[in-house]
């Protein structure tokens, strides 16, 4: 090296030299993947909660990880969560339910890892939406119309939550209207034949019925209950008890694809087109209009507004006892993969 040149130019050039040396950068750090790879069975319902397991797939993070991930989908949250509970399934992204609350009290080993998405100022995403003629024509003014209205959402999930509290604030309780459960075909054919008055759905469904049916959005649950989460990621016993390390890789993945997610529809729009792509494969149309569900950078659960869906689904009779939100929940993967950066 020449002598000649400034110290802090040989320092660098020294440091280059090296780099070149050891070849790309950070491949000396890069972990190596599992092996034999494991496999791990994830359930979805192509809700927006279920972006980040998809992105994951779709983009081999799991595979650099060791991990040989199935996405298995079902046409609803209910068969989903029964899937992981018996086992058939390893990791969920679900909304809080009492599936989940029941499940200690049941024996079921269940899991609460991350975050699957929550309902920042903005970014709400299951929304209340109402057939546009009962808005022109003074049918519905305010949810005290709801009163003698059948409306399709979730049983026992909190969409279904939202609107009964919505409806109880202006003096119309439970049993003064219909709700129904139907899948995704059947709402959109309900509102257009008028079968049904109103739904209340996750996005990116919501936005597509709304176009769909020309329907009228009235609020969104980030209006409602701002940051109440829209869903979390579970672990069953599978990951839990048998194969933490899966576990950790799994979040490492995750973790991965929820800084893609950011940077294409929270920061900004760096590869957008292409995730939304991803996405669609998978029935998750979203267009210009549809309101993005926040993942906090941290990747850390919300538990806001909880307590009170809890005691919703006690006066409901859906569950007996209060569950302790903070036994069911196990950080140590979350931080494990934040430290793999």
């Amino acid at each position: 090296m020449n002598p000649l040149l400034p110290s802090t130019t040989r320092r660098a050039m020294l440091l280059a030299s090296c780099a070149l040396a050891a070849g790309p950068l950070g491949a000396q750090t890069r972990r190596a993947p599992l092996s034999p790879a494991v496999p791990v069975r994830v359930g979805i319902i192509s809700a927006m909660f279920d972006a980040l397991s998809i992105i994951a797939a779709e983009k081999g993070y799991f595979r650099d990880e060791g991990l040989d991930v199935e996405i298995k989908a079902f046409p609803g949250s209910g068969e989903a969560a029964q899937a992981l509970a018996i086992g058939a399934l390893e990791v969920l992204a679900s909304g809080p339910n009492p599936m989940l609350f029941n499940a200690k009290q049941r024996g079921i080993d269940l899991t609460i890892v991350a975050t699957a998405g929550q309902h920042s100022p903005g970014h709400g995403s299951i929304s209340f939406v109402m057939r546009r003629d009962h808005v022109e024509s003074g049918r519905y003014k305010s949810p005290a119309d709801l009163k003698g209205m059948k409306l399709a959402s979730g049983l026992a999930a909190p969409s279904s939550w939202f609107v009964s509290a919505l409806a109880q604030k202006s003096g119309v309780s439970e049993k003064e209207f219909d709700i129904v459960q139907l899948g995704l075909p059947n709402v959109v054919a309900g509102l257009g034949n008028k079968s049904i008055d109103a739904a209340c759905i996750n996005e990116p469904h919501a936005t597509l019925v709304l176009k769909k049916v020309n329907g009228v959005r009235i609020m969104s649950m980030d209006q409602f209950k701002p940051n109440f989460p829209n869903g979390w990621l579970i672990y069953g016993a599978n990951i839990t008890r048998r194969n933490p390390e899966a576990g950790r890789r799994f979040l490492i993945a995750y973790m991965r694809a929820l800084r893609d997610y950011r940077r294409a529809f929270i920061d900004g729009n760096a590869g957008a087109a292409e995730l939304t792509a991803m996405l669609g494969k998978y029935n998750m149309q979203i267009t210009a209009d549809t309101p993005m569900l926040d993942f906090p950078a941290n990747g850390a659960p919300s538990f806001a507004g909880v307590d009170e869906l809890v005691q919703w689904h006690l006066r409901m009779g859906n569950i007996r006892a209060a569950p302790d939100l903070r036994a069911l929940q196990d950080d140590s993967y979350l931080k494990a993969a934040l430290a793999q950066g």
